[in-house]
């Protein structure tokens, strides 16, 4: 039994924990349903289904913009229904310019899309029912997913799909949204996260924890050095071991595959390989800083600027220095990075922790050999994300493995000291300040200088304007204290 089985047991036998919320896989309805939107479905019994656009890790985008489309659509929201949204332009983040999640974006680029959502929805619905009734629309009125009209008149949302989507939707920046004045939910106090209950309850929920009938499990030894590549390893007493199913040459690293993780692990750890180390072999602490070093004498862009720091500077009654070295620093989540990947008639099924899904479905397109709209991603809660699962390296890696293993669905776990030696690491940085005090001790001014390379270019070059990151700079130029003379 595993432990999560019998934590779930034991909750129930203890205190009879009971639970209605969880994250229902689609199923066919009686009827279709009514889709009035991207992040919408209305069935005939009344079951109101969310396509969340934002990927959940622990920052509760399953509650905050369910919300949002609950409150103009004027049900509790609670009542929803929510499902990770899968690949597709339609949910794209207008702020980041993709399908990504990062960023603390996700509130304010929905903020207003989804409730539009739900406020069109909201209109189809009176509009259905007033064509049923023949009655006016201004007529009508909005209780707890019912439209309400003369006389006692009262009909369920579900029950109007079918008529409203006969009608057609109207433009999303067209549809009349309900004033602050009147919010019953967004901003309110009581409010309680969704995925509670079901966090509680241990249930499947994160990538770790994803299954499919007849998976197999892999582990994958990798290069110290990151971006080695296998020369020749010896895989004999690997293969020796009972329950090794297959010991598979990825390039950039080699993967065991076996009925159970710890037996593919203890038959990866017998590997012996001789690897190419490349271009990073030479990379070091010592060589780090000495980059960093170097570049404190080059000029450099202005990220905020306000008042005259020099003059500043001159005219303080005392002057500080102070020089900052950080190193560089992995995301260490608390979910280390998974993929459980299918490929099998053409097609390729991902179930992973993702920030950014389009990322996931064009890494396992790349590595698996299928065509870009064969791939099928299927989003799991995330573990801590940081940023971190917008890097895509295990979900290509498990899908070349299941190439290699047609029709049979293989789990990817990095173990901690994988996930460790082989992040993509907040880049390590210098900074060098000067401060200026008046007579009273208050800050005058302050010249701040940083020298790191970007988080960003490589992944998202479009975001690096003259030589400034703006994820790298964000702190210093949002620095919320009030310094006349301020340059960083």
């Amino acid at each position: 039994m595993e432990r999560r089985e019998f934590l779930k047991l034991s909750l129930t036998a203890a205190g009879g924990l009971s639970l209605g919320f969880y994250l229902p896989e689609p199923r066919a309805a009686a009827a279709p349903a009514f889709a009035p939107n991207a992040w919408l479905r209305i069935d005939p019994d009344n079951r109101i289904t969310f396509i969340c656009p934002q990927n959940e890790m622990g920052q509760d985008v399953h509650t905050s913009l369910a919300t949002l489309v609950a409150e103009e659509l004027e049900v509790p929201v609670s009542s929803l229904q929510v499902v990770q949204a899968p690949a597709d332009p339609a949910y794209k983040n207008a702020m980041l310019g993709g399908q990504l999640t990062g960023g603390s974006t996700s509130v304010r680029h929905a903020w207003l899309p989804l409730r539009q959502a739900g406020a069109a929805a909201r209109g189809l619905f009176v509009a259905a029912a007033a064509k049923t009734w023949t009655v006016d629309a201004a007529t009508l009125g909005i209780d707890a997913g019912h439209v309400t009209g003369p006389g006692g008149k009262r009909l369920s949302y579900g029950a109007l799909a079918a008529a409203a989507a006969t009608l057609p939707a109207p433009a999303l920046d067209k549809v009349r949204l309900k004033a602050r004045a009147s919010f019953t939910q967004i901003g309110k106090a009581g409010q309680r996260r969704l995925d509670t209950p079901a966090k509680l309850r241990g249930d499947r929920l994160f990538g770790i924890d994803a299954k499919q009938p007849g998976m197999v499990h892999a582990a994958l030894a990798q290069c110290p050095v990151i971006g080695g590549t296998v020369v020749s390893f010896d895989d004999s007493k690997a293969r020796a071991m009972p329950g090794v199913r297959a010991v598979i040459n990825l390039v950039d690293g080699v993967a065991v595959v076996a009925d159970h993780f710890w037996t593919a692990k203890k038959a990866r750890d017998a590997l012996d390989i001789k690897w190419l180390v490349g271009a990073a072999g030479s990379v070091s602490s010592e060589s780090v800083a000495r980059a960093l070093e170097l570049g404190t004498g080059k000029a450099a862009p202005i990220a905020r600027e306000n008042g005259d720091v020099a003059a500043g500077l001159k005219g303080a009654s005392k002057t500080l220095e102070a020089r900052y070295e950080l190193p560089m620093l992995a995301h260490v989540a608390l979910e280390p990075m998974n993929c459980l990947a299918l490929v099998a008639n053409g097609a390729c099924d991902i179930w992973t922790s993702t920030q950014l899904p389009e990322g996931a479905e064009a890494a396992a397109a790349a590595r698996s050999g299928v065509k870009p709209e064969a791939v099928r991603i299927h989003p799991q809660f995330i573990g801590g994300g940081f940023g971190r699962r917008l890097e895509t390296d295990a979900i290509g890696q498990a899908a070349a493995i299941a190439k290699a293993m047609p029709g049979v669905p293989v789990k990817l776990i990095w173990t901690r000291e994988d996930d460790t030696t082989h992040d993509y690491y907040r880049p390590a940085s210098l900074h060098t300040l000067e401060g200026g005090l008046n007579k009273d001790g208050n800050l005058v001014a302050l010249h701040h200088r940083m020298v790191s390379p970007s988080a960003t270019a490589r992944a998202f070059p479009a975001f690096v304007q003259d030589g400034l990151d703006p994820f790298m700079t964000e702190g210093a130029v949002n620095l919320t204290y009030a310094v006349p003379h301020f340059r960083t």
